[in-house]
């Protein structure tokens, strides 16, 4: 509405500047012109004192005479230019209108396509993405150390906040109540607990786990965890323990898994071949949950997307054989060798899991135990929040936007834009992640330097892209070309950011620095 007022604005203005300047006479503009003429010339008029009286009543009296015969045309004149020029007031009146009219039109259009994307939004089911933290608030700040009643309620409540569900344990093994506290502050704030078992022997555990499990908070009990990172060498043992756990816990249902080491782990802790290592594991400890941690960002040597990308296709591939979902963790902490992540990195990390077909994160660290601890949290040992804080706070908001649409989905490849680093990584671990097409996607394009990845799904609803920028430092476009016409819905940040149907089988979409969008083909 405001650009419809200026334009009626500017066409009264410019309608009144062409009859005032039609309607002037020509003795009007003469005499302008001599004022003009007399600005420029200077002291040139005071140097005419020669010039006599009678010429100068001669002048006179021949002006008034061309003066008397010039006013009666020119006045004439004068009104037909006015009738003339009432016609174009009513062209641009109605040019004014018409351009009105298109932009109600088109404001009334966006109107009906909002309304159809809150109806689309609000029918959409919202599927929770297990997203998980490692390391639960330090003991120091329980209420048997504070001595105020709540006080570790709400550390959890202000972990709730950030959008984590769930939190994985670190000391509670080594008290016979901390378990406990855990769980139900846990349970209080809306979230799931895992129970770390850190490798202790089975009868030790289970009567931790079992505690649990008769409290009236069992329901809050997520998984149990029962070690982190083991080496090749420890699976036969671990195989034996896991089992141990299992039959102790007498047919409750409830995911029981380890965590294993990255590819960049040495060979005497997984052995020659990655692959090997996680298949013996799956193999002999038959886990619920295939899971490992791989932290991509490093002080003073730029990243590891790429080979973390290599990493990932292992699991996913395995995981995919064995009949489980794949979890990874996410880097949220800075130490001696690895570099807290910004936002951006942050976000890159979570979306490039998610859409090579990760079911459930964690972020490694979340709460530091103790003062000095070596890593970077994001709420200290005190109970103060962080920086990384509001960065996983907002990461995650973004991300439950989307609400999981993506997770009713099978993952099936990666396309990848203007990324040799990837390419060459993945090829050299899978014969088939990496996909030229995935119909009805035919091709994917970016500018040079504008690296992309694109996650190939397929489920009940038909397929789905997960487009990420993999550059966490430039946005940029990237351009999908499909086989024919097609429908599409975009779930980001913002929730369903947009509908609609291709234009020359084409969609172009802009990402910012580390974004992702789900993509739903319709």
């Amino acid at each position: 509405m405001m650009k419809i007022k200026l334009f009626i604005i500017f066409v009264l203005v410019l309608s009144l500047a062409l009859f005032c300047s039609c309607g002037k006479t020509d003795n009007e503009k003469g005499e302008s012109n001599s004022e003009a003429l007399s600005v420029e010339g200077g002291n040139s008029a005071l140097d005419t004192t020669d010039i006599s009286s009678n010429a100068q009543d001669s002048e006179l009296t021949e002006t008034e005479t061309f003066t008397e015969n010039t006013t009666a045309k020119e006045s004439e004149t004068s009104e037909n230019v006015t009738e003339d020029t009432t016609e174009p007031d009513v062209k641009e009146t109605e040019s004014a209108t018409e351009m009105k009219s298109e932009i109600e039109s088109e404001s009334e259009t966006q109107r009906d396509k909002q309304e159809i994307m809150d109806e689309i939004y609000n029918s959409t089911e919202n599927i929770q993405l297990p997203i998980g933290g490692w390391s639960t608030p330090a003991s120091a700040l329980r209420d048997g150390y504070t001595g105020v009643e709540g006080s570790y309620d709400k550390m959890y409540e202000l972990i709730s906040k950030t959008g984590i569900n769930y939190m994985i344990t670190l000391e509670e093994w080594s008290s016979g109540s901390w378990p406990l506290e855990s769980l139900s502050s846990a349970a209080k704030a809306g979230m799931k607990l895992y129970y770390n078992c850190v490798g202790m022997d089975a009868p030790y555990s289970l009567e931790k786990i079992n505690a649990l499990l008769n409290s009236e908070y069992a329901y809050a009990l997520g998984g149990i965890y029962v070690k982190d990172e083991p080496l090749l060498s420890e699976l036969d043992e671990l195989a034996t323990l896991t089992s141990d756990i299992r039959a102790g816990l007498e047919g409750v249902e409830i995911p029981v898994f380890s965590n294993l080491l990255p590819t960049y782990a040495n060979s005497g802790m997984i052995g020659d071949d990655y692959r090997t290592y996680v298949r013996e594991y799956i193999e002999k400890t038959n886990p619920d949950i295939l899971m490992f941690d791989y932290y991509p960002y490093h002080v003073g040597t730029g990243d590891s997307i790429a080979k973390m990308m290599a990493n990932i296709a292992i699991g996913i591939e395995e995981a995919k054989a064995a009949g489980i979902p794949l979890y990874t963790f996410i880097q949220s902490s800075g130490s001696s060798g690895m570099r807290e992540p910004s936002y951006e990195e942050l976000k890159l990390d979570m979306h490039l899991n998610l859409a090579m077909g990760v079911k459930g994160v964690a972020y490694f660290l979340c709460c530091e135990h103790y003062d000095n601890w070596g890593y970077t949290t994001m709420i200290d040992y005190e109970g103060n929040t962080t920086v990384m804080y509001n960065k996983i706070a907002k990461v995650n908001s973004e991300i439950n936007a989307m609400k999981g649409v993506y997770l009713n989905y099978d993952f099936k490849g990666v396309m990848l834009s203007k990324y040799t680093a990837g390419e060459t990584a993945i090829s050299s671990v899978s014969d088939s992640i990496l996909l030229d097409s995935f119909a009805p996607l035919v091709s994917i394009s970016s500018a040079a330097k504008k690296s992309f990845a694109v996650g190939c799904f397929e489920g009940d609803e038909g397929v789905g892209f997960y487009a990420v920028n993999l550059n966490y430092k430039i946005a940029g476009d990237l351009k999908l070309e499909f086989d024919s016409e097609v429908e599409y819905e975009i779930w980001g940040g913002d929730g369903l950011m947009d509908v609609g149907v291709t234009e020359n089988n084409t969609l172009s979409i802009s990402l910012d620095k580390g974004e992702g969008v789900f993509i739903k083909i319709k």
